[in-house]
């Protein structure tokens, strides 16, 4: 039996490979699997978290700042500002099963981790994240954004779409990449619905090429097909 960590939210399973990989790790060592709860956090979803963690605190005089974020008044911090989450550059998790949240900084360091808030037992980071710039983080999250990461394996996918981490890409793995790949076509705005999107967006002449598809019989349906086989079109 493979043991991994599983992905609560579809939404939320685009987090750092390498940080993936490391809990994955832990999770064989330890013989036992794990939920993420929240992983990656679109700014929509920030708000959701904040607006959360405020309403869940208030009993302790919890607080919100013009920049979204949240405070009780021993100056902790429960919800980063508005974008500003680790969780929005993809290098953070929460893990909320109980076997992880006992396990001290001394034991996670083995495995490269981290959780860099002591009251929040739950939140794991790599350990070389720490102290990292604002240019690192947006990178980090440009580069997961984009499936621009070159060391994500197909174990590693499916443990971030919480799919039996075996390796093998049959039907169920694939029928997740097909949706998760129209997931990432949104976010990067490529979920084209017709040919003159695509040319519009992929041309350096698109005239040229829209006036083919006036004169040219099903060449509209040529280049949906195309879009369509890569997964680009809803």
């Amino acid at each position: 039996m493979s043991y991994s960590v599983k992905f609560k939210y579809t939404d939320e399973c685009f987090v750092y490979p390498k940080l993936i990989a490391a809990v994955n790790t832990l999770c064989v060592k330890k013989g036992k699997d794990c939920l993420c709860t929240s992983g990656y956090r679109s700014l929509a979803k920030q708000r959701l978290i904040n607006a959360q963690s405020l309403a869940q605190r208030k009993s302790q005089g919890a607080y919100q700042k013009s920049d979204g974020s949240v405070y009780t008044p021993d100056g902790k911090c429960w919800a980063a500002a508005y974008g500003k989450s680790n969780h929005c550059y993809c290098i953070a998790m929460d893990i909320t099963d109980s076997w992880f949240q006992s396990l001290t900084n001394a034991e996670l360091k083995k495995y490269g981790l981290v959780k860099p808030m002591s009251y929040e037992p739950w939140h794991v980071q790599l350990l070389k994240h720490n102290g990292i710039s604002q240019k690192q983080k947006e990178a980090i999250r440009d580069s997961v954004l984009k499936g621009e990461g070159k060391d994500m394996d197909v174990k590693i996918f499916q443990s971030m779409t919480g799919l039996k981490a075996d390796g093998i890409a049959g039907p169920v793995t694939k029928a997740k990449a097909k949706e998760v790949l129209q997931c990432c076509q949104e976010i990067l705005g490529n979920n084209f619905k017709s040919a003159e999107e695509v040319i519009k967006a992929t041309q350096s002449n698109p005239g040229i090429w829209l006036g083919v598809i006036k004169t040219l019989k099903y060449f509209d349906r040529f280049v949906m097909n195309i879009v369509n086989k890569m997964g680009g079109c809803t």
